[in-house]
């Protein structure tokens, strides 16, 4: 699909019908991650935590995280797509009893009506991963999107479902750097970026880069994983919480709010809008703690001994308990941690323009 190219779009309701849709994020996350017990039983992981860490190692050193990401998503995709649903992205639901499934796509489609495109109209999806987002974005609108990925085994992926779901001529994903990205300037009419302004350690380059493939007077709409303003770095925990969390999911360090909305007006984009989603006690990491076994399991010292006695006996492979201390039940922790002391935010939404 070319970026310029005009498609008739069938409504978002028909398309629905007729179309397969991708798994949906699942609220029985205790279950999913015991899935990936036995999916991995059998899978020496030594090789990949060993990578991970010499590759994060020269990313602090270089102060460039690609290649310490790309490896981590060449794995890490493909188990949260299968395990998580859709996307790894953390919403609060509105109501008690609310579904994450529905969460979650209603705060797609916050994104989607913030960056007000239509039939007609293009829009790009900043680290698009997989494609989920981007493929509801594009039922919801009606516009053209393209998404742009880091991971050669993302574009395949999100590529294959994107056909899977009948949407090859309204959606397409590249393979590029979202810093130098293989667009011609002023070709979109809306950037969303869902958790993927993160992954960049200077937030310079890459909204230099969206600023000049908007189109005047078009919307960068970026819903963030930040350090909160409750994160103080003259507290000792809170710098491990948030260096546990950065070195297991492959990330530089984390912005906040502010650095981010600074950034954007330094490089032409104006914010018009600032919001957090997260209200009283439905939080955005209240899925993650709607059954207190999870929580316990991802904590649980005991867990980590019996992995280990387990890959003792061969009963799991090779550096099983290493991978799920570090990436699974590591994560997790993080995020659990992170969001009841404060420390992270999860859910600031943020809006900006570029001037006409």
């Amino acid at each position: 699909m070319a970026i310029n190219q005009q498609v008739e779009i069938k409504s978002v309701e028909n398309s629905e019908q007729q179309h397969h849709v991708s798994p949906k994020p699942t609220d029985n996350l205790l279950s999913s991650y015991l899935r990936i017990f036995r999916e991995f039983r059998r899978r020496d992981l030594t090789e990949f935590c060993d990578q991970h860490e010499q590759l994060y190692l020269q990313a602090v050193v270089k102060k460039n995280h690609l290649a310490v990401t790309q490896h981590y998503y060449g794995l890490m995709a493909d188990v949260i797509e299968t395990y998580y649903g859709d996307g790894w992205h953390f919403c609060p639901p509105e109501y008690a009893g609310q579904s994450r499934a529905d969460a979650t796509a209603r705060m797609y489609n916050r994104v989607s009506d913030l960056l007000r495109v239509q039939p007609g109209k293009l829009a790009l999806d900043l680290g698009c991963g997989v494609g989920g987002m981007l493929r509801h974005v594009a039922r919801h609108s009606g516009a053209e999107i393209t998404g742009i990925t880091l991971g050669e085994n993302e574009v395949q992926q999100a590529n294959e479902l994107i056909e899977r779901d009948g949407l090859s001529e309204q959606c397409q994903v590249v393979q590029g750097d979202s810093q130098d990205m293989p667009f011609e300037s002023s070709s979109f009419d809306g950037v969303f970026a869902v958790y993927a302004l993160k992954y960049y350690p200077d937030l310079n380059r890459v909204l230099s880069e969206v600023h000049r493939v908007l189109k005047p007077g078009g919307r960068l709409v970026a819903y963030c994983l930040c350090k909160s303003k409750n994160y103080s770095p003259d507290q000792a925990e809170h710098r491990q919480l948030l260096k546990n969390f950065e070195y297991s999911t492959a990330m530089p360090s984390l912005h906040s709010v502010q650095s981010i909305i600074e950034a954007a007006s330094d490089n032409g984009l104006k914010c018009v809008a600032d919001e957090d989603l997260s209200e009283g006690q439905l939080t955005w990491y209240s899925y993650w703690v709607r059954n207190p076994m999870l929580p316990w399991l991802v904590s649980s010292r005991l867990v980590y001994g019996l992995a280990r006695s387990a890959e003792a006996v061969r009963i799991l492979p090779k550096g099983f308990a290493r991978f799920n201390d570090t990436f699974l039940a590591g994560t997790l922790r993080h995020i659990i941690r992170g969001g009841k002391t404060g420390v992270l935010t999860g859910s600031a939404l943020l809006t900006f323009e570029k001037s006409e």
